[in-house]
């Protein structure tokens, strides 16, 4: 009697859990949205690597010209800019580590950029904490602290191009919670500039480069917390701009309504037309505006976040010779989003806290493209390879 009546209680125990885990399977898939599949990855293909607190914008190139990728990072609530050289077979040794008293307080993010063209890749680092951009030239066995510009906006968001076709590289700064965007011109010599404001709503953060009515000018782009819109800046010439609203903002003006928190740019339907991936990180989805080559948009297209809003973004374009692909991040949460067909298909990947900065990159050199990211609630930097 006693072994039938634990039989049952076992056999009941079972079913009743065995139908919770359903239930919540299947929630998943339910509010993933029409055209949308999503499963968890079944080959961790992931490798964590121990940083400083808060981890901002990994950046990955073969600073020693040794043949290996190698990458950089800053270290946000450490106050510090770390290099990490790679050895082949995925294998990565801690290099040379800048201090608060070379980075100074709250280091913002970084770009990569061979500044002075002597064929190594230097380091531009946007000093939020101090008003600074900062130009780290490369030495070959490390790098030094060459100049630092002083800034009116406290930059976290940093990228550079040749806005204005005169041979000099320029600097764009998005700010940590601010209003305006900066531009500095670059002139012939040394790390002087010219300033300019671009003036946008509060919140404007997270600053892009690409050209996006293919006149052959870099546009410059940004996304505003508030009030929830996506901007491009399209370069005239002879440093003008016209700003036009890629997503317009929500209403009423002043109130959070989307939370847009990134914004990038890549070819995803083949066209030869810049598209803008945006994300929602309270409107919970990743907006999609399928540009028309002509400062306009022809469609828009959204991925519904499964559980709590994206945050982090990456887009890979159809030029590439990939499949387009998206990195998608939420709280605790990494997805890769594939476009089969009509389609998005998401497979959810590993991730440590709070997954941001993703950069898609060939960091093994095999061919296949990898994904690098800074797990920025924690003290890791993520690296998933592929295929997805």
């Amino acid at each position: 009697m006693f072994k039938s009546t634990t039989l049952v209680i076992f056999l009941f125990i079972l079913l009743f859990f065995t139908g919770c885990a359903q239930k919540a399977g299947q929630k998943v898939i339910q509010e993933s949205k029409e055209g949308q599949g999503l499963e968890l990855a079944k080959n961790n293909n992931y490798q964590e690597i121990t940083v400083g607190r808060s981890p901002l914008s990994p950046v990955v190139s073969d600073f020693n010209l040794d043949g290996y990728n190698d990458f950089a990072v800053v270290s946000h609530g450490q106050n510090q800019l770390e290099i990490f050289w790679g050895k082949g077979n995925r294998k990565f040794v801690k290099g040379p580590v800048y201090g608060k008293d070379q980075v100074g307080y709250h280091p913002g993010k970084i770009t990569v950029v061979d500044w002075n063209k002597d064929g190594l890749p230097d380091i531009l680092l946007a000093g939020e904490g101090i008003f600074r951009a900062q130009l780290w030239l490369n030495t070959g066995k490390g790098f030094l602290k060459k100049a630092e510009a002083p800034i009116p906006i406290n930059a976290v968001s940093i990228r550079c191009a040749d806005l204005d076709g005169d041979g000099n590289l320029d600097i764009v700064l998005g700010p940590h919670d601010g209003s305006l965007i900066l531009i500095l011109w670059g002139k012939d010599k040394g790390f002087v500039f010219e300033r300019q404001i671009v003036k946008a709503n509060k919140g404007a953060q997270n600053v892009e480069i690409a050209d996006w009515n293919r006149d052959g000018r870099p546009d410059i782009f940004w996304v505003e917390l508030v009030p929830g819109s996506a901007v491009v800046a399209i370069n005239q010439g002879e440093r003008r701009f016209l700003k036009k609203y890629i997503k317009k903002p929500g209403r009423p003006i002043g109130v959070v309504r989307d939370g847009p928190a990134y914004i990038k740019l890549a070819d995803l339907d083949g066209d030869g037309c810049q598209d803008a991936s945006v994300t929602l990180e309270v409107g919970k989805a990743c907006n999609i505006y399928y540009g028309n080559c002509q400062g306009g948009i022809k469609r828009l297209e959204k991925i519904s976040a499964p559980e709590w809003g994206f945050s982090g973004l990456s887009a890979v374009g159809v030029d590439t010779n990939h499949t387009p692909m998206l990195a998608l991040g939420e709280e605790m949460r990494l997805f890769i989003a594939q476009k089969e067909k009509a389609a998005w298909r998401m497979t959810e990947k590993p991730a440590g806290s709070l997954p941001r900065d993703f950069v898609f990159v060939d960091i093994d050199k095999d061919g296949i493209l990898d994904l690098i990211f800074s797990n920025t609630a924690g003290e890791t930097v993520g690296i998933l390879y592929g295929p997805f």
